[in-house]
C-alpha cells in the first residue's frame, strides 16, 4: 500500500525478512539494476520504493526469484502456542511434516525389529554383546532415525535458500550428525575410530546440506562436521569412567531437540506461505532402507572395528 513520508513523497514498503547481510543487499541491487529499477531504499528487513512509477508486484517477483520471501504486508511469526493451535486447526498445512513423523515412527519400528532379529540370529554369539553394546545400539538407532528424518524433511522441499539459512542448515546438520554418531562410536571403540566415523559422516552431511547456498554454506557444513565429529568421541572418552551412561540420555535429548528445531526453522523460514515451493519427498520404503543400511554399517563398525585400550580393546 502506498503511503507518504514526511516530505510528501509517495512510498511503498515491501517486506523482506530474509535480508541478513551486505551480500543479500548487493544481490538485490544487481537484480534491480538489471530490470532498470533505481528508485528504492533497502533496509535490514524491507525494500522501500520511492516512486509510484514502479509496480510493487513486479518488485516482489524479482525479490522472490532471488530466493527471498517478499510481501507488501508484514510477515508474522507464530509463537509455539499459536503454532500448536494452527496445527490442530489447519492440519493440511503440515501434511508433509506429519507424514515425516509417521515415516520416522514406522522406520524406527522396522529397524528395532531387524536389530532384534539380527541379535537372536547372530550377535548373541558374541560374549556379553547385550551388556557391552545394548545401550549404544539403541542410541545409534535413535541417532540414525533423527538425522535421517531431518534430512528427509530438508530434501522434501525443492526451494531456494538464503545465505544465512543455508549456513545454519549446513552447520546444524554437520555438527549434530558428527556429535551424535561420534559420541556413540567413541564410547564403544575409542577416540580414533569414533573421531574418524563422526568426522567423515558429519563433514559429508554438512557439505551435502550446506551447499544449497554455495561455497559459504558448504564450508560451514564441513567445518561443523569436523568439529562435531571430533568433539563427540572426545566427550565419551573423557567421561568413560565418570557416569557416561547417566549423561547420555540428556545428551541425546538435547541433540534431538536441536535437530527438531532445525526442521521447525526450515518450515517457518522456507516453506510457510511459499505457494511456489515444490514438495518432492521420498517414499517410506526408500527412506526406511537408507536408515537400515546406515544403521547396520555403523553397528558393524561398532562391533568389528578397532578398539582403543581405553575402552577395553
Amino acid at each position: 500500500m502506498w503511503h507518504k513520508n514526511a516530505v510528501g513523497e509517495r512510498m511503498e514498503t515491501i517486506y523482506v525478512p530474509d535480508i541478513e547481510c551486505d551480500s543479500c543487499v548487493n544481490l538485490l541491487k544487481k537484480r534491480f539494476e538489471k530490470r532498470g529499477i533505481h528508485d528504492y531504499q533497502i533496509s535490514k528487513d524491507a525494500v522501500v520504493l520511492t516512486t509510484d512509477k514502479i509496480n510493487p508486484k513486479e518488485v516482489v517477483e524479482i525479490i522472490k526469484e532471488a530466493g527471498f520471501r517478499a510481501s507488501t504486508t508484514p510477515f508474522e511469526r507464530k509463537s509455539f502456542r499459536e503454532r500448536r493451535r494452527d496445527m490442530k486447526e489447519n492440519p493440511q498445512k503440515y501434511e508433509l511434516e506429519l507424514q515425516g513423523l509417521n515415516y520416522a515412527g514406522m522406520s524406527a519400528m522396522v529397524l528395532a525389529i531387524l536389530i532384534l532379529v539380527s541379535y537372536l540370529l547372530f550377535f548373541n554369539t558374541i560374549p556379553n554383546f547385550a551388556i557391552q553394546y545394548g545401550w549404544w545400539v539403541f542410541y545409534l538407532g535413535v541417532s540414525v532415525i533423527t538425522i535421517g528424518i531431518a534430512l528427509w524433511h530438508y530434501f522434501a522441499y525443492d526451494a531456494k535458500y538464503t545465505c544465512m539459512v543455508g549456513m545454519m542448515v549446513g552447520m546444524t546438520f554437520g555438527m549434530q550428525a558428527g556429535m551424535m554418531v561420534g559420541a556413540i562410536i567413541g564410547a564403544t571403540n575409542g577416540f580414533f575410530v569414533g573421531s574418524m566415523t563422526g568426522m567423515l559422516l558429519g563433514v559429508f552431511i554438512g557439505a551435502l546440506t550446506g551447499k544449497c547456498c554455495g561455497i559459504m554454506g558448504l564450508m560451514e557444513g564441513m567445518m561443523a562436521g569436523l568439529m562435531g565429529g571430533t568433539m563427540g568421541p572426545m566427550i565419551s572418552v573423557m567421561m568413560f569412567s565418570d557416569h557416561l551412561l547417566w549423561f547420555m540420555p540428556f545428551y541425546m535429548i538435547i541433540n534431538i531437540l536441536i535437530v527438531a528445531g532445525l526442521s521447525y526453522m526450515l518450515y517457518e523460514e522456507v516453506a510457510e506461505g511459499n505457494t511456489k515451493i515444490k514438495k518432492k519427498p521420498i517414499d517410506l520404503p526408500t527412506f526406511a532402507s537408507y536408515c537400515i543400511i546406515a544403521a547396520f554399517i555403523l553397528i558393524a563398525i561398532m562391533v568389528f572395528g578397532p578398539k582403543s585400550v581405553l575402552v577395553g580393546g
